[in-house]
């Protein structure tokens, strides 16, 4: 009897880290990538990219902005040149039909993940919330792979708090639910971070392990695995500020690293 594939969305922002995962589940043969929601957003849903950036460089000053561009543009890039081609790239030499979109709820994004009808929308690095609307779709539902212990350090940037206040890492598979990071704990694991180590290079070791707990559980999710509950509430952080990404540098850790950007060229990876 031949066991079929199980059919994903795939929803993320992109960068080395969505790149990481969508590698991953297109190298398991127990997934069909079925389709791919790509994120345009910057920052609000209601900004365009210059109003994104210019909010963000309020919020979280330019060092910190610099960053992100070094994670999603700059690494796209950058990987073009490398063993593991970005999101884009990826999704064009595998043929998977793709959305580019700032709004993920919008009925025009809701038909485009219906026509493919999905077991399982599974979202990392993905900078949009996902409505109930959306998350219901696929027979199996919405689960998303997020770089912290849960409910430890929700957020935008855990791993950036995670290294400021020297608290554990790790990554989690959840279900996806209203609350930002609040759904069931499918799986998790505790990753001993390297205070050698960059945030970036940090962020993607712990989005790498996220795609790989997902595809080992897979069928799981498929067949309605629902997890536990998460014990506590937890901590949850916005943005970062320029204060913030003082406190950061002044305990020696990086953002990003030379090492971080030679990396993605050499092997993909950071």
């Amino acid at each position: 009897m031949t066991v079929q594939p199980i059919k994903v969305v795939f929803c993320t922002r992109g960068g080395i880290h969505g790149a990481l995962v969508l590698h991953r589940l297109l190298s398991s043969p127990r997934v069909q990538l079925c389709g791919i929601v790509y994120s345009s957003r910057v920052a609000g849903p209601n900004d365009g990219f210059f109003t994104g950036v210019c909010r963000l460089l309020r919020q979280s000053g330019l060092t910190y902005l610099l960053y992100l561009w070094c994670s999603t543009s700059l690494a796209e890039w950058l990987m073009r040149f490398s063993r593991l081609p970005p999101v884009l790239l990826l999704a064009a030499g595998n043929r998977i039909p793709m959305l580019t979109t700032s709004r993920i709820n919008d009925e025009s994004s809701r038909l485009f993940i219906a026509e493919l009808k999905p077991d399982l929308l599974v979202s990392a690095f993905f900078n949009q919330q996902i409505g109930d609307a959306v998350a219901a779709i696929p027979s199996a539902g919405a689960v998303n792979i997020h770089p912290s212990v849960l409910p430890g350090f929700k957020g935008v940037d855990p791993v950036f708090f995670a290294a400021l206040c020297e608290g554990e890492t790790g990554v989690t598979v959840h279900r996806v639910t209203p609350e930002l990071d609040g759904g069931n704990i499918l799986r998790q694991e505790s990753i001993a971070a390297d205070r050698r180590d960059s945030v970036l290079r940090t962020t993607a070791r712990l989005y790498d392990r996220g795609g790989e707990l997902m595809v080992a559980m897979l069928d799981d999710i498929a067949s309605g695995a629902m997890g536990t509950e998460q014990a506590t509430e937890g901590r949850y952080d916005s943005w970062p500020t320029p204060t913030q990404v003082g406190e950061l540098k002044s305990k020696r850790k990086s953002l990003v690293t030379l090492r971080d950007l030679i990396g993605l060229v050499r092997s993909g990876s950071s």
